[in-house]
């Protein structure tokens, strides 16, 4: 009897799911397809207990098929945004958080890297690297000439790559 039921309402099944913009070249149209057909067959059996007017059926089964693949689509959407902001939550968590060992290193460098710096390569050094001036910027701020600027620059780096070679 279930199977005849199927067979007969299987053009109202197909056109629930099409509202739904679930074709057969839907990736879950099987399981969607399945989902339908077993509420097809709940719809019945609960129409024929409690002895409804089986002329209202068709309308009533099909509301009621769209509105379960609409839920279920939307649980199955729920999930994906869920699986993915826990993926890049565990992403996140993976990254250590090393920034004020980071910061105590850099720091610890600069301390001793100062040592061998003159006042003007502490200047370039400070002027750049914490106010972020660009090197006309720390010209005209000094009234120095930029070629000046550029020398203490490659002091500074020539000091920081005998630092690190010892």
């Amino acid at each position: 009897m279930e199977n005849q039921l199927l067979e007969d309402h299987h053009v109202l099944i197909l056109g629930a799911l099409k509202k739904c913009h679930v074709t057969p070249f839907h990736p879950l149209f099987e399981d969607y397809l399945q989902i339908a057909r077993w509420t097809l067959i709940e719809t019945h059996r609960r129409f024929v207990k409690e002895g409804k007017d089986l002329s209202s059926f068709n309308n009533y089964v099909y509301q009621r098929i769209y509105w379960k693949i609409t839920d279920e689509i939307r649980k199955e959407l729920h999930l994906k945004e869920k699986m993915q902001t826990e993926s890049s939550d565990e992403l996140f968590s993976e990254i250590p958080d090393t920034t004020q060992e980071d910061l105590l290193e850099v720091t610890d460098i600069l301390v001793q890297l100062s040592e061998q710096l003159t006042e003007q390569e502490k200047i370039f050094l400070e002027e750049a690297y914490f106010n972020e001036l660009s090197v006309t910027d720390i010209a005209r701020k000094y009234k120095v000439a930029r070629q000046t600027v550029y020398n203490w620059r490659d002091r500074v780096a020539l000091k920081t790559i005998k630092y690190f070679k010892n």
